[in-house]
Parts: structure tokens; sequence; C-alpha cells
């Protein structure tokens, strides 16, 4: 299923194919009634490929949400966007358990089912892989995962080697050594003193 040529145009109802193209403008044609119109403003058109729904998770592309409701419907057609609000909100639920309760409103459900049943009409709807979403998934399958970058693990700081502890009686044992040098010089001096002998005194005859 290809819904990449699928558009949508604003304030025309249903859904429109691309039939040519140029640079300028493109001719499309309603799926509906097959009457082709010209498209001058191609930035207003929205292809069907281009739209997802919110879920919980993640965006969900409009294509599977299309291969759900085929599975869901045996290919059949599914629940008209006529039906009663509360009805197509159950039937949505049964094709898409997780979608968004507050995002999707249910103007989009209808919209999803209204598109679904014009496609399937047409006989456009399919389980099939388009080749885009075939080469898709191949650029995606051959692009190598990327490893995870370690981190170099840092190196253990090396231990502090302890500082010997300082003796605290080895500074007051040289000041010691010092002030016992000049008591032992000042206690020399004297004894030199004292052992010296006076001359003798000399008689003198008279």
């Amino acid at each position: 299923m290809d819904l990449s040529l699928i558009f949508t145009i604003p304030g025309k109802p249903g859904l429109f194919k691309l039939v040519s193209q140029s640079k300028n403008s493109a001719v499309v044609e309603a799926l509906a009634d097959g009457k082709r119109m010209p498209m001058f403003n191609l930035n207003q058109v929205s292809s069907l490929a281009e739209i997802a729904i919110y879920t919980y998770q993640k965006e969900v592309a409009l294509t599977e949400v299309f291969r759900a409701i085929y599975k869901k419907e045996n290919g059949g057609q599914a629940l008209s966007h006529k039906a009663d609000a509360a009805d197509l909100k159950k039937w949505f639920e049964e094709v898409l358990p997780e979608y968004d309760r507050e995002r999707v409103y249910d103007s989009n459900i209808r919209k999803v089912a209204q598109w679904y049943n014009i496609l399937q009409e047409k006989g456009l709807v399919d389980l099939e892989l388009s080749e885009r979403e075939k080469a898709e998934a191949g650029e995606a399958a051959e692009q190598p995962a990327e490893a995870p970058v370690e981190k170099p693990a840092k190196a253990p700081a090396k231990p502090k080697e302890p500082k010997e502890p300082k003796d605290p009686k080895a500074p007051k044992a040289a000041k010691a050594e010092k002030a016992e040098k000049p008591a032992a010089e000042k206690a020399a001096k004297p004894a030199a003193k004292k052992t010296a002998a006076k001359p003798a005194a000399k008689k003198t005859d008279k």
C-alpha cells in the first residue's frame, strides 16, 4: 500500500490522487468521482504517507493504522464515519488500543474511518509494503548501530607517602648541645688561671 500519491486538500472533502506534476503546479484526481483539477499551491496539500496518529508511546503512521483496520475488518469496509461518536471511539480502541485519548479527537477518528473506506472501495488498501517503505526499511537495516563510547578509566591517585614524624625532643637536644659548649669553655678558663703559678718574690740582702 502506497499512500505517498494520495492527498488531502484543505476546504475540499474526500481524497485526491496525484496524476501529474510540473515545477509549479500539479493535476489531481478526486477518488470519489474521478474529476480532475489543477493545483497551483502544492504547499497546501498533504500526503497521507506523512500523517501519523498519536499514541502514548510514539506516533504511528497512518499506513500502519490502515493495515490494522484491514486486518480487523478482514479486508472489508470499516465502521461508517457517520456513526455515533461513542461507537467510533470503541471501534478505534480495537484498532489502535494505545492511541492518545487526549490528543486524538473524535473528528480525527471520523476522518480515519472515512479515508479508509474510500481507499478500500478503490482497492488501494492492502498489507503489502510499498517500494518506498521497503527502501526506508533497507536503509535502516544497513545503518550500523553506533557502539557506545567507553570513557577511559581514570588512573587511581597515587597515595602520598606519609612524612616521618619529627622527634619533638630533637630540637631541644641540639639546643642543649649548643648551650653546654659555652658553659664548658667558661668553666675551663678560670681553671687555667688558678693553676698558673705566681713568680717567687726575690729576697734582697740588707
